[in-house]
């Protein structure tokens, strides 16, 4: 008889930590979702980038030209300020991207210095595949989960990407609009 006090209170002791573990508070549970963010996008990117090498293509170059869709036509100055690196560094990858078809670039008549940089119909096709790509993998991940979590997640997803939005001072998008209309693979 010794033994079920201890038993009964082992039990509490689990019972009250259960409890206090289920209502985290606001920065606990802030911390939690940042650092699953964190992990999430790491784990995506480095999906994603086994993905693209099938393509041919890098997250660099997938990065510039998202970039460069998103702002239709831009110097290679302005490029390489958004892109974090030097002019020199920046040059490198379009010319690469260049020659593959995916980027054009142009001189401004009025002043030949400025270099101008914009996707090309191939590299709308890459960004399309690599968008199908993308897709296809969200849809392996969410039909693994729980159908009755799944308009909890895309409601939580949606008002993360508009917060973001404002956050950031991107132009909102439409809800479901992608970058571009990707097709499934079949």
């Amino acid at each position: 008889m010794i033994g079920s006090p201890i038993v009964i209170h082992v039990t509490r002791s689990i019972q009250l930590a259960t409890a206090t573990e289920a209502k985290p508070n606001a920065e606990e549970l802030t911390d939690r979702i940042v650092a699953d963010l964190r992990l999430t996008i790491g784990t995506m990117k480095c999906a994603m980038s086994e993905r693209l090498v099938r393509l041919g293509i890098s997250m660099a170059q997938l990065n510039i030209m998202y970039t460069l869709q998103r702002n239709d036509v831009m110097t290679m100055s302005h490029l390489a300020d958004m892109l974090g690196v030097s002019l020199s560094n920046a040059t490198g990858l379009v010319d690469r991207m260049e020659e593959r078809g995916f980027i054009e670039r142009s001189r401004v008549p009025a002043d030949r210095r400025v270099v101008l940089v914009r996707v090309t119909e191939a590299g709308t096709r890459m960004i399309q595949e690599s968008d199908a790509v993308t897709d296809e993998l969200m849809r392996t991940v969410l039909a693994r989960l729980d159908p009755a979590e799944v308009p909890a997640i895309a409601h939580a997803v949606a008002e993360v990407r508009a917060a973001l939005e404002a956050t950031a001072a991107l132009p909102a998008r439409p809800p479901h609009e992608t970058s571009t209309p990707a097709q499934r693979s079949r």
